[in-house]
């Protein structure tokens, strides 16, 4: 059993996503019920080969893994789950609002076919649409999804500990994902925030639905996070933040600034569709036009851009309006 007020122990499995390199997976050794990690890495086998690694240089038998508890549903998150399952036979949760939104189909492709639908709605080029949607980690993951779901998923809820030797209770912050979750230890005062706070990096949110709201969602569960008073968070990816209302903060900013920025260029240029204004953003990225953008990077692009706008209707300060079917 881990000590009282231990922190787990952070392993890094690799990921073959050059931008972020490895996501952090938090190990609890919980004696007779086994080693239970939160979160598991991508479904590869180098990735699940270097948790394993990790696992067994923090002196932990990864033979002896129980559980996998998921902060969300995410390729680099969930699926190394599917192959952790098959050698140990671990059980895996997931958060409530992912399973019932994001999984609902009994894999990721209709959650992420919905939004480049709506990216076409809001004036993308179909073949542009067409070559993300090939591209999309998570849609070619679908195996492990599917692999992952028929040897079944516990759904874990707000207030539950889904780690058996932890006191650290689910935290429901939609935004990142439908039904993001954080486990906060409240006696020790440290969050597993999966990708809620980042680092040095702005987690992405992407409209999946024309009347849902996943930017405001976000914003409002990074002031409940702030209100919770923890005093670090231990994130999916980079290092581990030691003072988080200011990043919290930071993060609060950017988002009200870019809402400004995308303002500013619906009052320049006039009526644009969702597309036109994504292309005319100042993203923070290396390339120097919308044509040089991986696939990837126009699906991040162009979901934030419809979220911002989604919050500016919602506030009242932009109009969606239907011309010539888009």
């Amino acid at each position: 059993m881990p000590a009282a007020g231990s922190l787990p122990v952070r392993v890094e499995a690799w990921l073959p996503i050059r931008s972020l390199g490895w996501v952090n997976v938090y190990a609890f050794d919980c004696g007779g019920e086994g080693v239970w990690l939160v979160d598991s890495g991508m479904y590869s086998a180098r990735s699940v080969h270097s948790l394993a690694e990790g696992l067994r240089a923090a002196g932990l038998d990864p033979s002896r893994v129980r559980g996998v508890v998921a902060t969300h549903f995410h390729v680099d998150h969930l699926t190394g789950a599917a192959l952790v399952r098959a050698f140990t036979g671990a059980a895996v949760y997931l958060p409530r609002g992912d399973l019932e939104v994001a999984l609902a189909g009994g894999d990721p492709a209709g959650f992420i076919d919905a939004a480049i639908k709506l990216f076409v709605e809001h004036g993308m080029p179909e073949g542009e649409a067409g070559e993300i949607r090939r591209s999309h980690p998570a849609l070619r993951a679908v195996e492990a999804y599917r692999a992952i779901l028929s040897g079944g998923v516990e759904a874990y809820r707000e207030g539950e500990r889904p780690v058996p030797c932890s006191p650290a209770e689910a935290v429901e912050l939609p935004g990142h994902t439908p039904g993001h979750a954080a486990l906060l230890d409240r006696g020790s005062g440290y969050a597993l925030v999966g990708d809620v706070v980042l680092e040095g990096i702005t987690p992405h949110v992407t409209l999946h639905d024309p009347d849902s709201n996943p930017l405001g969602d976000y914003l409002e569960s990074l002031r409940r996070l702030a209100s919770l008073g923890p005093r670090l968070l231990l994130p999916g990816h980079r290092g581990v933040i030691g003072d988080p209302r200011r990043r919290i903060g930071e993060l609060l900013r950017h988002h009200e600034e870019r809402l400004g920025e995308i303002l500013g260029i619906l009052e320049e240029h006039g009526p644009l569709t969702g597309y036109e204004v994504a292309r005319r953003v100042r993203w923070r990225v290396r390339y120097s036009t919308w044509e040089e953008y991986p696939p990837a990077e126009r699906f991040f692009a162009m979901g934030e851009a419809l979220a911002h706008l989604r919050l500016l209707e919602e506030r009242g300060l932009a109009r969606r309006v239907d011309a010539g079917g888009r």
